[in-house]
């Protein structure tokens, strides 16, 4: 008897779910560019909607994820509690020995950080559905993906870096003196990694891995609009462009982690994560409390930075500043710690089935 491949799985988490954070996600970056561009809402106004509705949830949804699992940080006290505070002392140092020049080096660092954490982000999406499909990772189409996404992302960064402006918050970024015949050299690799994997996929359009395929050229497809249009349309305005990234990526990560959070904890209420394993159980109540408990973290930061504000010379802006980026940074190098999928454990709590 021959045996044929496994039928690909489509989803991570169901289609609808699926949908929403990995796929629809990229449309808040054009809400953000109409309400900037068409109807000239002031940037700061969209930054808090974007903190409020997704940024904000996103950060403090890691320590769901790290600290209120106490078996996960104590497994790297370093990584995951040192080097933060090791962060938050240099942001601090810096905001206070330097002056200006320390938001101009800290917003440089936030911008290509980031930029680099959205683009490793939805490689790891990106690859959660290459192996869900059962598509073999050694299949040299499969391996065309990530370069595809990694020059969308650098083509995108490199063009806003060439035209300007080069400002984040404000503030004039460091940036390097980039030819353009550099920048738009980088569209020839894109059309041609593009133009093959085109081809391949509709030559093997009626094969096992077809639609895994498609669906996954589709999300490379909302990568590359929720890179274009922060850095290529929304030209006016700085903030409402770092928003909208931030955005379309805090959404993105928002269902991942809810996704890992349910794997984890799904066979019930434990003793030594009380909290988030039942917030972790299933339903739309223990969703909406998780939600609220997320909203209620990051309200705890702001009357932290209020409470600093009143006992210290430095106003709640720049508090406000130092603790935010500090709580930035620190996510940032906390997630490039925690979300690898070749340790086995993680792979099975994202929905990956490990080979025996």
């Amino acid at each position: 008897m021959s045996s044929s491949p496994a039928t690909p799985s489509l989803s991570i988490i169901s289609p609808l779910k699926d949908f929403l954070f990995f796929f629809a996600s990229a449309g808040v970056v054009l809400i953000a560019w109409f309400a900037s561009s068409v109807m000239h809402v002031p940037g700061n106004t969209i930054l808090v909607v974007v903190a409020v509705a997704s940024n904000g949830p996103h950060l403090v949804s890691t320590w769901t994820r790290v600290y209120f699992d106490p078996q996960e940080w104590r497994s790297r006290r370093f990584a995951t509690v040192g080097v933060p505070l090791l962060i938050f002392a240099l942001v601090f140092v810096l905001n206070w020995k330097l002056g200006e020049h320390g938001p101009r080096l800290l917003n440089s660092t936030i911008l290509y950080w980031a930029t680099w954490h959205f683009a490793a982000q939805n490689w790891g999406i990106l690859r959660i559905y290459q192996r869900k499909s059962g598509e073999p990772l050694t299949s040299w189409a499969t391996k065309l993906e990530r370069p595809l996404l990694l020059l969308i992302t650098l083509f995108c960064i490199s063009h806003r870096l060439y035209t300007g402006p080069r400002v984040l918050f404000g503030v004039e970024v460091f940036y390097p003196q980039l030819p353009y015949a550099l920048v738009m050299g980088l569209l020839a690799p894109m059309a041609v990694l593009l133009g093959v994997l085109l081809v391949t996929r509709f030559r093997e359009r009626h094969g096992p891995y077809a639609k895994a395929a498609w669906l996954r050229l589709a999300f490379i497809g909302c990568s590359f609009v929720g890179f274009f249009v922060p850095f290529q349309l929304i030209k006016s305005d700085d903030t409402s462009a770092f928003a909208a990234a931030a955005a379309w990526h805090g959404f993105q990560y928002l269902g991942m982690v809810r996704h890992y959070n349910l794997n984890v904890w799904k066979g019930g209420v434990h003793a030594r994560a009380k909290v988030i394993s039942w917030l972790s159980q299933p339903g739309w109540a223990r969703g909406f409390l998780y939600w609220a408990l997320l909203m209620a973290l990051a309200g705890a930061v702001y009357v932290v930075i209020f409470a600093l504000s009143l006992v210290t010379p430095w106003s709640f802006y720049t508090w406000a500043g130092v603790i935010w980026v500090s709580l930035t940074l620190s996510h940032y190098w906390v997630d490039g710690v925690i979300w690898k999928l070749r340790r086995p454990e993680l792979a099975q709590r994202v929905g990956i089935s490990v080979p025996a």
